[in-house]
């Protein structure tokens, strides 16, 4: 769920192009300080048995169904997303549904799945306590739904960098689609929606050697602080964003950038 009907246009826009979205997987999985693999701490959490109805709500480019069903998951799988880019990248995957829907409005009957995940999309949820009610609604009493969400502030060197060069060409990172809930708000909305949850906090950084992966990864990162694909001064942000960069390791001989950044896995029952 990257973005919802009524958003900001940065997130439309964002999502509508998957690019960014890998730059930032491959970034996490290459140049994080200590293994970086949310996608096995939610498959620790949720302990298939191979033949459970499971539905990933905004499902991003489908990666994680993908992996599911080359695994040999013979239940049903179900990719939700608001981005019909994203739906698209989920009903290719043969044995995969994709499904076009909002978090907190999903056509599904009650008791539905066996399994909901909801990995990294959380924070673009308007409502995310709407959602979460929706996630209990749809999933079975005895189900398991496990969620992934940021720690507050990830990357804030990087993020400092980017939204103090937007401003100098008049873009107010306000204006940019907030972050709705973090790893420190998350737990008490699982609480009021579920009752108990089992929290697994894994901090981490990234490390930099060179410049150019952290300028691909910075530039990734351009719409969530309001820079977005069409502004015409993304092209000379992102030209002065370089140039700051190449600075810092020029003037910094033999020192790595390290940013700082964790994350949540909850996972909780639904009450029988």
């Amino acid at each position: 769920m990257k973005s919802h009907p009524g958003a900001p246009s940065q997130l439309d826009a964002e999502y509508a192009d998957p690019t960014a979205l890998r730059v930032r997987i491959e970034t996490h999985r290459r140049f994080s300080e200590h293994p970086h693999d949310p996608q096995a701490d939610v498959l620790a959490a949720i302990d298939l048995a191979g033949t459970e109805y499971l539905a990933d709500i905004g499902c991003g480019d489908a990666r994680f169904l993908a992996s599911l069903a080359e695994a040999g998951h013979q239940g049903p799988l179900v990719g939700v997303d608001t981005a019909a880019t994203m739906v698209a990248a989920a009903a290719i995957i043969p044995g995969v549904r994709g499904i076009l829907a909002d978090a907190t409005r999903m056509p599904f009957e009650d008791n539905t799945f066996d399994i909901l995940t909801a990995r990294h999309m959380l924070y673009h949820v308007p409502e995310p306590a709407a959602a979460l009610t929706e996630f209990r609604r749809t999933t079975k009493p005895g189900g398991t739904v496990v969620l992934v969400v940021n720690r507050p502030g990830n990357t804030p060197r990087i993020r400092e960098l980017i939204t103090a060069h937007a401003a100098t060409y008049g873009i107010d990172p306000t204006t940019a689609p907030p972050y709705t809930v973090d790893s420190e708000s998350l737990p008490p909305l699982l609480e009021a929606a579920f009752g108990t949850a089992q929290l697994l906090y894994r901090d981490n950084a990234l490390v930099f050697e060179t410049p150019e992966p952290l300028i691909r990864f910075a530039e990734s990162l351009f719409t969530f602080d309001g820079i977005t694909p069409g502004h015409p001064a993304r092209p000379a942000i992102l030209t002065d964003l370089t140039a700051d960069i190449e600075d810092w390791f020029r003037y910094h001989p033999g020192e790595a950038w390290r940013d700082p950044k964790g994350y949540l896995v909850a996972t909780s029952k639904v009450a029988v």
